[in-house]
């Protein structure tokens, strides 16, 4: 009986022991495996911010270049052959643009100034800037410029625009 008592209990400690190896072995597997996997996700989302970034800061140098420059080379570095206006009056592609915008960049009378960029917003491709913009007659207006990246390259655009009323019903400031 004595011997089957010592198998027993020989046989309980080596199943315990076995057992807490084969879970520590595992515990680690899944850790190594979990560590991985945050690693990916970390450098994934880092690389996500980075696009974001890199689109809003070429689509912030564009607007400056252009808008506040007055520079229409700024259309040939930033904009691609074929963009999209959905702005109604505005045809699509890119020379039909610099074409569109020669004249007027190139007056005179229009002054080089520093765009008064209000707000900046990013969503994979589509980067939004909320911009005070005061007309050569002085006329304030808030305008939302909404701008596709593709490849480095502005593809679509889109421009909503609101004259900046006098008084306000509310003391929050349009801007």
């Amino acid at each position: 009986m004595k011997s089957f008592k010592l198998m027993l209990c020989t046989t309980l400690v080596a199943s315990v022991f076995f057992t807490a190896c084969s879970n520590n072995s595992g515990d680690k597997s899944t850790t190594a495996k979990n560590d991985t996997a945050a690693a990916l996700t970390s450098s994934a989302a880092e690389v996500a911010q980075q696009k974001l970034d890199a689109n809003k800061k070429l689509v912030k140098e564009f607007y400056q270049q252009l808008w506040g420059d007055k520079d229409t080379t700024a259309v040939d570095k930033y904009v691609a052959e074929n963009m999209k206006q959905h702005n109604p009056l505005l045809k699509d592609g890119r020379d039909w643009l610099k074409m569109a915008l020669r004249t007027m960049l190139t007056a005179k009378s229009i002054e080089k100034t520093t765009v008064d960029i209000k707000q900046v917003a990013a969503d994979g491709d589509l980067v939004w800037l909320f911009i005070r913009d005061v007309a050569p007659n002085g006329k304030v207006f808030a305008r939302v410029e909404i701008f596709r990246v593709e490849n480095g390259k502005i593809t679509e655009n889109w421009m909503v625009t609101e004259p900046v009323p006098a008084k306000s019903a509310n003391n929050n400031g349009y801007f």
